[in-house]
């Protein structure tokens, strides 16, 4: 993996300077089921709209398979997707806690299906809960309830 780590990271560098973002630094860190590529830098267009993020992580992916690796991506600018996710992880069991303590379920906000499954794993092994996703389309949101 580290072979492959190298390369992406040398992947994304390439581009970044490319695109004028000389100054912008890629992090690559394998995680259990993924891999998290995080750019750093004071970007100025490059990687921080979210639609071309998410069309550079294509590319990403599509490099990544043509070189072997089958598991997941998440690519991050600054480090904002992962804090993101920390603060749904942490917001979801602060919310467990209460569905437990008030008795009754608790309804969130709706969110993209990829928060929907972090607050969905996060509670997976929570003793006194259980979680479900309700709604369609844009309003579909994670339901956390007591077990009964």
């Amino acid at each position: 993996m580290p072979e492959r780590t190298e390369k992406v990271r040398k992947f994304l560098q390439g581009l970044l300077e490319a695109a004028g973002e000389e100054k912008g630094t890629v992090e690559v860190v394998p995680e259990e089921d993924r891999l998290y590529v995080n750019l750093r830098g004071p970007f100025h267009t490059f990687p921080t709209d979210p639609e071309f993020r998410d069309a550079l992580a294509h590319v990403l992916r599509l490099f990544l398979r043509r070189h072997g690796e089958r598991k997941g991506l998440l690519l991050d600018v600054n480090g904002k997707v992962k804090a993101r996710e920390m603060e749904l992880v942490s917001r979801a069991r602060e919310l467990a806690e209460r569905a437990l303590r008030e008795g009754k379920r608790i309804e969130l906000e709706p969110m993209p299906a990829a928060e929907r499954r972090l607050i969905h794993l996060a509670l997976a092994d929570h003793p006194g809960v259980r979680t479900y996703s309700v709604g369609q389309g844009n309003r579909r949101h994670v339901v956390i309830e007591p077990r009964k």
